[in-house]
């Protein structure tokens, strides 16, 4: 498998801000001529830093929803440095929504268009050049969510699972090429996203199932993750020489998915009829 070494070209989106922004930053350190990529970089304080460190940086204007935006941003990135070696799609909207019954399709439909459409719309620019190179990295952004199914969110959910059921697939599809694919999956980590979320009433039948996610997510966000975390776990997937597919990082991920991986699905169904405070209890374990 080739490795990207330093000096590659690497696009990041979603960089504005958490972790965008601190892979962006981490990249440009790293030796990479990077492209932080966002709708709007007139609102970012990279390129200062990027001034004061003598960084290869520069800001671009993105909205992964819109194939024109996309495809403009990529042309204009070949014409200028005539290559990407490192893709990271990490442009994303959170949680939020409420569960199923509550849940508008038009969520349903947004969370995909940015989740999922939106890293595809980018993979599609840059795969081809780094298939015929016979190099190149393609980092998708997931979370913990695209390995577990928390109740009360099932847009995002459903959006994570379609990434990394797409990234998996591609990933052995490009195997024999040299191009690589790795799929980063972080817990809870400090970004503004937490912000982002709508909220949303659920129906009081919901509200255990609800409650218990509640409480764990707060626990977890007084132990979060900075996001400088997940960019130092994104420049590992980028440069190792023992790559793999899957990297579980941040506040809680590792816990989590160990979690629901030692249960049937008959089981996990089980555990959630259980009170709030039994779950929240048994899944932390000794986590305190």
């Amino acid at each position: 498998m080739s490795n990207i070494i330093i000096g590659g070209v690497a696009v990041v989106t979603g960089a504005s801000t958490g972790i965008g922004e601190a892979t962006a930053l981490r990249l440009a350190r790293d030796g990479h001529h990077v492209i932080a990529a966002m709708r709007r970089p007139a609102d970012s304080g990279l390129v200062e830093i990027a001034k004061a460190e003598s960084l290869r940086l520069e800001t671009a204007t993105l909205d992964v929803d819109a194939d024109e935006s996309v495809t403009s941003l990529f042309a204009e990135v070949f014409a200028e440095l005539g290559r990407v070696d490192v893709l990271v799609a990490n442009a994303g909207v959170g949680g939020g929504g409420g569960p199923m019954e509550t849940a508008t399709l038009d969520h349903f439909r947004s969370t995909m268009e940015t989740n999922f459409f939106g890293a595809l719309r980018c993979i599609h620019e840059v795969l081809p050049s780094m298939r015929e190179r016979g190099s190149g990295v393609i980092v998708g952004v997931s979370s913990q969510a695209g390995r577990i199914a928390p109740p009360t969110m099932p847009a995002y959910v459903a959006s994570k699972w379609a990434l990394e059921g797409a990234l998996e697939s591609l990933a052995a599809s490009v195997a024999p090429t040299g191009v690589r694919v790795a799929i980063i999956e972080p817990g809870v980590i400090m970004t503004p996203i937490f912000s982002k979320g709508e909220m949303t009433d659920v129906p009081a039948v919901y509200e255990p199932a609800g409650n218990a996610f509640l409480s764990l997510v707060l626990h977890d966000l007084e132990r979060a993750s900075a996001p400088s975390v997940v960019a130092d776990c994104i420049s590992e997937a980028i440069t190792t020489h023992s790559p793999k597919l899957r990297y579980l990082v941040g506040q809680g991920a590792e816990r989590n998915v160990a979690f629901r991986a030692a249960m049937t699905d008959e089981e996990y169904l089980s555990f959630n009829t259980l009170s709030p405070d039994e779950q929240v209890a048994r899944q932390l374990g000794s986590d305190t």
